[in-house]
């Protein structure tokens, strides 16, 4: 089981996010850094636990108001490590140059989706591996812009992303999001019952507890920020996994 620690960027600062209300974020304040650098704590998640692999959202690009790709290019070229990125990719030209900027594997993640056919078309041109697709939940419904999308509930999208070939999905349960409410169990059962392709879970990670839980359902990987950056996980925690 993987643990991926996160870093939400808005206006090229790490923010907390929390419950997905985005106009309120404000820059992080950390246990492992003192400053709100995206680079600075990037540094800190591999000093400090030694990660190998980190989830950047970017929330300008999210939001349509800016892109933050450049600096997805200096986190990767000053920490080496494996950057898996979502930025609001809707179609293979942008899937593209995120993968020129060094991205490891771009999310699609259904919150920015205006049709159901970027599913298809983007792991078709950019290669199955390098393609992870989040199904964005609030308040246990997803969220899209796409019509045909939101009829689906989260299991019968996950089954109909493994039918066409997606290797690797994200339940992402933003009413959860920084706010350590523990996570949705009923919803990931449903989905782990779904399907057998791997699931990686975000949104209500608040202690090592819930980590455990997760493992224990059959959860391929988890997302987490607030509880490193708070130090409610720390590298011993991450030891008993």
């Amino acid at each position: 089981m993987k643990v991926i620690p996160v870093i939400d960027i808005m206006g090229g600062v790490a923010v907390h996010a929390k419950g997905g209300h985005r106009d309120h974020y404000q820059p992080i304040k950390s246990q492992l850094c003192d400053t709100s650098n995206p680079i600075d704590l990037a540094l800190a998640f591999k000093k400090r636990f030694g990660f190998e692999e980190l989830y950047i959202a970017d929330l300008d690009s999210i939001m349509g108001i800016g892109s933050n790709t450049d600096m997805l290019r200096r986190i990767y070229e000053s920490s080496n490590m494996k950057i898996i990125v979502d930025s609001g990719v809707n179609d293979v030209k942008k899937a593209r140059e995120l993968l020129q900027a060094g991205v490891e594997k771009i999310i699609v993640g259904t919150e920015t989706l205006t049709s159901y056919a970027p599913l298809k078309s983007i792991p078709k041109f950019v290669n199955y591996e390098h393609v992870i697709v989040s199904i964005d939940v609030k308040d246990g419904k997803i969220l899209s812009k796409s019509k045909e999308i939101v009829r689906l509930s989260p299991e019968g999208l996950a089954k109909r992303l493994e039918l066409m070939g997606i290797k690797e999905i994200i339940v992402l349960d933003l009413s959860r999001v920084g706010r350590e409410l523990g996570v949705n169990v009923d919803l990931i059962r449903g989905v782990l019952k779904s399907v057998s392709i791997h699931t990686i879970i975000g949104g209500g990670i608040g202690n090592i507890d819930d980590i455990i839980l997760l493992r224990d359902m059959g959860v391929s990987g988890v997302l987490v920020s607030t509880a490193l950056h708070n130090s409610k996980i720390k590298k011993r925690d991450l030891l008993r996994l």
